[in-house]
């Protein structure tokens, strides 16, 4: 056979380089996890001779290694068979030594492609360093179906990555770290990815290298070369899908981590994702571009509705609108007479204001002329008034200046009157200090026989010491006291704390009589006892109950308690039964009948209580859900009583929830033993009772009907006598008993515990007293020392004291003495301030009498300025009557002049308001019709506005009815929209027919080619299911809308059931995984990519319908002729094997082995030469 078992080389996980691509360095090994491939060593764990001999030339040292090792065509083929006959005695499955007689169509209807020979853009090898688990490593796959096999961890998932990364595309295709830098091995800085791809011998004659260079810095960006010239990551993924390689389709690459993103794949997608992989680009477009014409359409048809149902409305308002549209327009008419007139209203007011202004002309001239006049009679008695007005200025100027020289010869005199005050002020000081110095002086003269009185005293007190005291044994018996006192406090506070211990302890034992009294009178009450039972079967729980009675208030409805306390057995007898089945869950499991409820209680007593082992559950169906499997006269005729429901009584919601959780309504009890008869009917495949209880135990049926009739289990357990559904009055006598010798034990021990702490109040009184007393010794003690302390200090003050004295005798001489000298210094002070004082005086008599000659010449000038005024006052009354005159003519040539002006702007402005009505005339004749009949008719201002008026009169006489002029406005823009809608509704048409015309065009060409396509999927879909009789076919589910046309995958697994649609709610995982496994299969006759890669998409199945996809596989990958050879090159990667497996020329499988004991030089451990040694050593024996 080729390549039987052919094997790829690979190097250790954590091996660091390796000097080619098929040797490793032997320096280098790290150490890691033992690993082997025990699958190759004998039966009883020993090496043959031919392993020996290989690993003869290897250090003895322990090496660790993952190697993957190339078996050639002469390698297991050349295995005789001589070894053994039957299969128990082959080390290898039957498979591995003769190629089977494969059977198969459905794989192909092409060409057959030779077996060996890889098409364009099939992986010829793969080649890693330091890339995830592989430290170096190169793998060589077949052409045709690649078998990636080993334990969990070795590192067949890393192919697969290296794959999808090596040839351009991202991480988010594996399912796996969204960051390329992860994939770099830990420790390494980057890593190198290099993949070999099969070229076209057409177009070049070397195969395509791609190399792909991976940074742990996530800042750099990984690295692309195609044949050692560097490309981009998008530049690569197009070169890869001119080979029609697409990784990001998981109809070709499905990585483990996307398995059940596949088989989770909604019918929509699948249909994409399949015309990608299998049918022509072409194909795809077409899909895109009718999914995008449709859209396109059913936007053009709602915008064509729309435009019909505008256009519609719109013609109809248009005729609603028609007649009053009428009386507006004649209105309009009127209306722009009356602006039109408004608008000439300048014309007359301007040729009344050309009058108003020569009007106002011609009377300020002959007011200017009379003015003129009026001066010149006036101007003698006018000038002599200005003339006296000058001379009684020039006087009051005189009077001014005189009295201001008066003002600062007040000033003067002020001045200095005030500093003779402050000579003054001065020499009162002088005398008050001069007083102060005497009295110093007397002062400290008085005060010197005491002070020497007293230094004598002091004198003679320091010739008279005190006696010696010796302080230290003071203290000592000072201490000694405090010792005495200090041991007595500590006895004290020992006896404190006993006396606190007993009377904690005869509050315990109070507690204890009055708990055991209360439970002693629970236990006479039906409900203590149920309570009593719960309790001993958790404490918890029983806590959680009493706190449930407590808070009842809290829930919506009813918290049940536990079965132990709410139901009960209706006969003892079969309790035991009745226990086995509920189990100590259920029995201590609280039931709520509202998720609300449920959540409260679940809070409280996990949450707040912080409870543990507590039960909760919910009844959401009511007891009439749950039915029997089948009737009472069936299980009757099984030999069997009835239900396990039928021996509880109890609420119904618990009821309900023990049917839910324990299944008693449709489990079966007996009280007698089953006859054979009997149990063969139950354990019978149509048997509705799968579990019973008898006398002698517990009885559960399992059956696995994907594996027919004799998959059956039978589970017996034996019973437990019972616990909690038992005779209460026994136990209750019991627990009685208990709590009496309790009682009568606390009582004991509280009488104790009296006794011993009346005898520690005794002591603690006779303490006290002996405490009491040494303190009065201790003060007494003290006292004495510090009375004598006190002299002892007194007495050595006396020197201080005396050197005190002496320096204030010396104080008071110094001061005598210099009070003498400051007394001498003010006498000479003042009599220098009375001299200062004199000379202010003589100062003060010369300023007087220069201010009164000051003042007498003022009052002349303020005489001769009376006198001039007078004068002045006389003149200006015989002019007053001429100024008056004068003023008025004044007043009306300024009036009339200003009636001027304001004609002469009032006619610029109304001349400037006709010229720009005058530019209106050109664009509006109406307007220019309505001057000339004013000009014609002579108007002036007001005839003008009684024909405004008579206008606006016949205007109001109009009735424009509701809208007025926003209709009018209205209906024009409504004929412009009516005229844009009727051209836009024919251009939609157009393109709607343009658009269905492209559709149909291309849907001809499409929906055929489409058919075609799924007919022949579903023809090999079908091949596939048969060979493991079972039933599948695929369809097109066609719809209005492109976007909803789907894949549709119906599947039967077992005869008595219907082909049902392929979804994760209606099959088995292990079902969903067949099918994905034949669907990708189905593609293969079909397929455009070289290369397909599954990861584990066995995980689910059972070992028979693994061996028959295996098997289906094998075919299509590997078939001969027209049956097979011609699809992609497969990569299936599984770590189980089954025994016996089929195999065929063109497989290859790729056996990841790891472990310490690998060979350094990993190429010169030959797995062929190894299984023929196993299989002569096998035969021989």
């Amino acid at each position: 056979m080729n390549e039987a078992a052919s094997l790829a080389s690979l190097t250790s996980t954590t091996t660091t380089t390796t000097t080619t691509t098929t040797t490793m360095s032997q320096s280098s090994v790290a150490r890691r996890r033992r690993r082997s491939v025990e699958s190759l060593t004998l039966e009883d764990g020993s090496l043959g001779e031919a392993e020996e001999e290989l690993y003869a030339s290897t250090p003895k040292q322990k090496r660790r290694r993952v190697d993957v090792e190339d078996e050639g065509e002469a390698g297991i083929s050349d295995i005789s068979e001589d070894g053994g006959g039957s299969p128990e005695g082959s080390l290898l499955p039957d498979s591995y030594r003769r190629s089977p007689k494969g059977k198969g169509k459905g794989q192909g209807k092409g060409p057959a492609r030779p077996l060996g020979v890889h098409q364009p853009g099939s992986i010829v090898r793969v080649r890693l360093h330091d890339f995830v688990t592989y430290s170096n490593a190169e793998f060589n796959p077949g052409p045709n179906l690649n078998m990636v096999i080993g334990p969990n961890g070795t590192g067949k998932s890393t192919l697969v990555c290296a794959i999808c990364l090596g040839l351009g595309w991202k991480p988010d295709n594996l399912g796996r770290a969204k960051s390329i830098a992860e994939f770099v091995k830990h420790g390494a800085k980057q890593a190198e990815i290099e993949i070999e791809l099969a070229a076209d011998p057409e177009k070049r004659a070397s195969n395509i290298i791609v190399h792909t260079r991976i940074w742990v810095d996530p800042k750099k960006k990984a690295e692309y070369h195609v044949d050692g010239k560097k490309t981009t990551q998008q530049a690569l993924v197009k070169l890869m899908r001119s080979f029609s390689i697409q990784v990001d389709n998981l109809c070709q690459f499905l990585p483990q981590d996307r398995v059940v993103e596949f088989a989770g794949l909604s019918p929509v997608k699948l249909l994409t994702e399949t015309l990608q992989a299998a049918a022509p680009l072409q194909m795809s477009e077409w899909h895109e571009e009718l999914k995008d014409m449709r859209k396109e359409q059913k936007s053009r048809q709602d915008d064509q509705q729309s435009h019909l149902n505008n256009l519609a409305s719109a013609e109809k308002r248009q005729s609603d609108q028609h007649e009053h549209v009428e009386r507006l327009r004649e209105r309009m008419v009127l209306q722009e007479r009356v602006a039109a007139l408004n608008k000439l209203k300048p014309f007359p007011q301007y040729r009344q204001a050309q009058r108003q202004f020569h009007d106002a002309k011609t009377r300020h001239k002959d007011a200017e002329k009379d003015l003129r006049q009026l001066q010149r009679q006036a101007e003698p008695n006018l000038k002599a008034e200005k003339d006296k007005e000058a001379y009684v200025k020039r006087l009051d100027v005189i009077v001014d200046k005189r009295g201001k020289l008066v003002g600062r010869g007040e000033q003067n005199a002020s001045k200095i009157a005030t500093g003779i005050g402050a000579k003054e002020d001065k020499m009162k000081e002088c005398e008050n200090e001069l007083k102060s110095e005497r009295k110093v002086a007397e002062g400290a003269r008085n005060g010197l026989p005491k002070l020497n009185d007293e230094k004598a005293k002091l004198e003679r007190a320091m010739q008279n010491p005190p006696e010696d005291v010796d302080f230290a044994a003071y203290n000592e018996r000072t201490r000694e006291k405090t010792r005495e006192i200090r041991a007595i406090d500590d006895r004290i506070q020992e006896i404190s704390q006993e006396k606190g211990s007993l009377g904690q302890r005869i509050r315990q034992r109070e507690q204890i009589i009055e708990r055991a009294e209360s439970e002693k009178a629970s236990l006479n009450t039906q409900a203590g006892q149920q309570s009593n039972k719960l309790r001993l079967a958790s404490q918890n729980s029983h806590v959680a109950w009493e706190w449930i009675q407590r808070n009842g208030n809290r829930f919506q409805g009813e918290i049940y308690g536990p079965p132990i306390v709410s139901c009960s057995v209706k006969d003892p007898r079969n309790a035991a039964a009745v226990e086995a089945i509920l189990g100590m869950g259920e029995m201590s499991a609280f039931t709520a009948t509202s998720k609300e409820d449920y959540q409260t209680l679940s809070n409280a007593l996990y949450g707040d209580l912080k409870l543990d082992g507590i039960n909760l559950r919910q009844s959401s169906q009511p007891l009439a859900a749950f039915k029997p499997p089948t009737s009472p006269e069936h299980i009757s005729s099984l030999g069997l009583d009835g239900w396990i429901l039928d021996l509880i009584d109890g609420p119904e919601p618990v009821l309900a929830m023990l049917c839910d959780n324990r299944n008693i309504h449709a489990t079966a009890f007996a009280t007698r033993t089953l006859t054979s008869a009997s149990m063969d009917a139950l354990k019978a495949p149509n048997s509705p009772v799968t579990a019973w209880v008898t006398p002698e135990g517990m009885c559960r049926i399992t059956r696995r009907r994907e594996y027919g009739d004799k998959a059956t289990s039978v589970q017996n357990t034996s019973l437990k006598p019972a616990k909690f559904f038992t005779d209460a009055l026994a136990a209750a006598a019991n627990e009685d008993a208990e709590l009496d010798e309790r009682v009568t034990e606390a009582k004991r021990a509280m009488e104790e515990y009296m006794e011993q702490k009346s005898r520690l109040n005794d002591e603690y009184g006779k303490k006290a007293a002996q405490k009491s007393e040494l303190e009065t010794s201790k003060k007494a003690i003290e006292e004495e020392k510090a009375r004598k302390q006190r002299t002892v200090a007194e007495f050595n003050a006396l020197p201080t004291k005396l050197q005190g004295i002496q320096r204030k005798i010396d104080e008071a001489t110094d001061k005598i003495e210099g009070s003498a000298r400051k007394r001498r210094v003010f006498v000479e002070l003042g009599d220098r301030l009375t001299l200062e004082k004199g000379q202010l005086a003589i100062d003060y008599a010369n300023a007087v009498n220069m201010l009164r000659d000051l003042i007498v010449s003022h009052v002349e000038a303020q005489i001769w300025s009376i006198e001039a005024k007078s004068d002045l006052d006389k003149l200006k009354a015989r002019t007053v009557e001429e100024k008056q005159r004068l003023q008025e003519r004044e007043i009306e040539v300024a009036y009339l002049l200003e009636i001027k002006a304001q004609a002469r702007a009032t006619g610029e402005e109304l001349k400037e308001a006709c010229r720009q009505v005058g530019f209106l005339f050109d664009e509006d004749p109406e307007l220019e019709k309505c001057h000339a009949e004013i000009e014609e008719k002579g108007w002036d201002p007001a005839q003008l506005e009684i024909e405004i008026e008579s206008v606006t009169a016949r205007l109001d006489m109009t009735d424009a009815g509701p809208g007025g002029q926003h209709m009018l406005r209205e209906y024009e823009e409504r004929a412009k929209k009516i005229e844009y809608l009727i051209k836009k509704r024919d251009s939609v048409q157009a393109d709607l027919e343009e658009l269905e015309g492209k559709i149909v065009a291309i849907r001809e060409q499409w929906e055929p080619r489409l058919d075609e396509l799924v007919a022949e999927i579903s023809e090999a879909f079908a091949e596939n299911f048969a060979r493991i009789q079972c039933v599948g076919e695929v369809g097109v589910h066609k719809d209005e809308d492109f976007e909803m046309w789907a894949i549709q995958i119906r599947v039967k697994f077992r005869d008595n059931e219907p082909l049902s649609l392929l979804d994760a709610h209606r099959q088995s995982g292990g079902e969903r995984a067949v099918s994905t496994i034949f669907y990708l299969m189905a593609l293969q006759r079909l397929t455009r990519a070289p290369f397909r890669v599954v990861d584990e998409i066995n995980q689910g199945m059972d070992p028979r319908n693994e061996r028959l996809v295996h098997s289906r596989m094998v075919e299509i990958a590997c078939g001969n002729g027209d049956e097979g050879g011609g699809g992609s090159q497969y990569f299936l990667i599984t770590p189980k094997l089954l025994p016996g497996l089929e195999y065929r020329e063109g497989m290859k499988v790729l056996c990841i082995a790891s472990g310490e004991f690998m060979p350094s030089d990993y190429s010169r451990l030959d797995f062929g030469r190894l299984a023929r040694r196993a299989v002569e050593v096998r035969g021989g024996a």
